[in-house]
């Protein structure tokens, strides 16, 4: 299982209109420039004793908490709330126009996952999983192996911004991905 939609639809009017409550000094710059060209910042949602600034993906379980940014999003909390999966972080990943995220592959432990919401996108926006486009309109819910090799380029006019929850296997989400545990 490369890709898996899941079998969620978010309000795609209520996540930008809290996404446009993020303020500028929330956005930090991707942490490892090495990876990307042009603007690829992050905003943290939840993260290790809900520190804002601490845009790490985090394997320590039991650490991540809320963010002073996701208390005041209460439609974020309620997507978060729906997936019932344990959190190791949140973040809103934001590509602005023009940016590359090159080709990569996350390391993640066996237990580790990655879900995206996309918030903000454009048909321009070409991102790539082993070489294969994957388009992932607004509002949809994806489980992708980013341990597999992985880009993407806005060639659009604007951001595109996903909801990227970091999170550990479970029974859910395991029968959602047709997996025997």
């Amino acid at each position: 299982m490369v890709k898996v939609q899941l079998p969620f639809t978010f309000s795609v009017e209520k996540m930008r209109a809290e996404l446009a409550t993020v303020r500028g000094h929330e956005w930090i710059a991707h942490y490892n420039p090495d990876d990307h060209e042009g603007s690829w910042s992050l905003a943290a949602l939840m993260a290790p004793a809900g520190m804002q600034a601490n845009i790490w993906s985090c394997a320590i379980p039991d650490i991540c908490s809320p963010t002073p940014l996701l208390e005041r999003c209460a439609y974020f909390q309620t997507i978060l709330d729906q997936i019932p999966i344990k959190k190791s972080s949140v973040r809103l990943m934001k590509l602005d126009s023009g940016a590359v995220i090159k080709e990569h592959c996350d390391s993640f432990g066996d237990e580790e996952v990655r879900i995206h919401v996309p918030v903000t996108t454009n048909p321009e926006v070409e991102f790539k999983l082993e070489g294969e486009r994957v388009e992932m309109e607004a509002g949809s819910c994806w489980f992708l192996d980013f341990r597999l090799p992985h880009s993407v380029v806005n060639h659009g006019n604007g951001s595109r911004t996903h909801l990227v929850i970091d999170a550990y296997m479970n029974d859910w989400l395991a029968e959602k991905l047709g997996m025997v545990r």
